[in-house]
């Protein structure tokens, strides 16, 4: 289950090495201005809610995605949410 996104310009992401080799065809009909989100799963969006929300346009998985999300792009689950990312200990 999807806890964050992040919204980020397509041209940004587009930037990564692997971007066509991941990309559905209906990626490249948007301009690069065109808003997408980024989850928290390594996925890319183009809506996280609405009629496009389980539309994704990027669902590679690599390292090298990973890497390039988090060191070109800043990406990062926020401090303030990081307590929805810990696994509760059975009681």
């Amino acid at each position: 289950m999807r806890k964050y996104c992040k919204s980020y310009p397509l041209g940004e992401l587009r930037g990564f090495p692997g971007w066509s080799a991941g990309a559905q065809p209906e990626e490249r009909e948007l301009a690069d201005d065109t808003t997408v989100f980024l989850c928290d799963e390594f996925t890319v969006m183009l809506s996280p809610v609405g009629v496009d929300k389980d539309k994704r346009l990027f669902t590679e998985d690599t390292p090298e995605w990973r890497e390039f999300c988090e060191t070109t792009l800043k990406f990062s689950i926020p401090d303030d949410l990081a307590f929805a990312y810990v696994e509760s200990e059975p009681s």
